[in-house]
């Protein structure tokens, strides 16, 4: 797989996600993503947009301030 924007290879990696809903900060660690090892640029897989869009509506229905969680690939 290429980059988008530089045409560099891009490898397996993780990154952190944040969110800013107005009414609370929501910080994803270890998300899995592709990663240029030419420019850095980060690219997630479907899968793990429709993940994080999960776990950010589930965290924002409980906090109302911040929330630091980890990507969890089992639920």
């Amino acid at each position: 797989m290429n980059c988008f924007f530089c045409k560099g290879s891009m490898k397996p990696s993780t990154t952190t996600h944040f969110v800013d809903l107005k009414k609370c900060m929501i910080i994803v660690k270890n998300v899995p993503c592709w990663e240029c090892e030419h420019c850095g640029e980060i690219l997630l897989d479907d899968e793990v947009v429709a993940r994080l869009d999960s776990i950010i509506k589930k965290v924002s229905e409980l906090v109302t301030e911040i929330a630091v969680v980890e990507y969890d690939t089992a639920a």
